[in-house]
């Protein structure tokens, strides 16, 4: 994997729910080597996040979003801002979407010319309590602490749809995917940001068939798409798998739409 002269100069990672660190920092050695001089942020997902007011979210994000306010100051002086989104999974796409709250809220404009293309790893797709059960355990080993966490689970999804049936509020996710699709999601963001979907019919937490529903959703929109399908790949587990044909696709993806 090599850089090239219209390499992206901020490359960032929004992670999965429960992704360990060093399974994310795998991902952020890859783009070191893809993109030797771009700049990284790696955001977190928040396992509490549908359980905490937008405010909270918003504070949150402070950090991430000063380092990108700074980085899109200094940047005004070196040439136009190329921007490359990595998110991943439905978690990813909620850091996505309260980063962007974040940035509106402070009122962050982008240098002329800037830049930006997004990827999409496993996401996203709406949230059934069955999904919600395998996302939010799926990284917990102990048996015991996974059928806790599970019956826990069901009384919060139970409290929360009684809530949102009798204040008419939109499903988990749904907000999200369409903001997603929110050709104004983001200060540098438009019509014409170009996206590129990495998703398997292997997955059974983000399934395939939610991923393709989004996709041609964002087709109509007119948003340019590609798509790259992984097989029988697990959640998450492209990159893995099949490491050359994941990262050549971002590679090909990029060096396409930003010429």
């Amino acid at each position: 994997m090599t850089a090239d002269d219209n390499s992206p100069t901020l490359v960032i990672i929004f992670g999965w729910l429960g992704a360990k660190r060093p399974t994310i920092q795998k991902y952020s050695d890859a783009y070191r080597r893809l993109y030797p001089s771009s700049a990284q942020l790696v955001v977190n997902a928040d396992t509490l996040r549908f359980w905490k007011l937008p405010a909270v979210r918003n504070r949150a994000m402070g950090p991430v979003v000063s380092r990108v306010a700074d980085y899109l100051s200094d940047s005004k002086e070196g040439g136009a801002p190329r921007i490359l989104l990595h998110v991943m999974s439905n978690g990813g796409v909620c850091s996505l979407v309260d980063f962007a709250s974040a940035v509106r809220k402070r009122g962050i404009r982008a240098p002329e010319g800037t830049k930006c293309a997004i990827v999409l790893d496993s996401a996203p797709a709406p949230v059934t309590f069955s999904i919600m059960n395998r996302a939010f355990t799926a990284s917990i080993r102990n048996v015991f602490i996974k059928y806790l966490t599970m019956a826990l689970l069901s009384s919060i999804y139970v409290c929360t749809r009684i809530i949102q049936i009798l204040f008419r509020l939109p499903k988990a996710m749904e907000r999200e995917m369409a903001a997603v699709n929110d050709p104004a999601l983001l200060p540098w963001t438009s019509v014409k940001t170009p996206r590129l979907y990495l998703y398997s019919s292997g997955d059974t937490i983000v399934p395939a068939t939610g991923v393709e529903k989004h996709m041609q959703e964002a087709r109509i929109i007119g948003f340019p798409v590609q798509s790259v399908h992984f097989g029988q790949s697990a959640h998450v587990s492209h990159a893995r798998n099949d490491p050359e044909k994941y990262w050549n696709a971002i590679r090909v993806f990029w060096e396409e739409v930003t010429r």
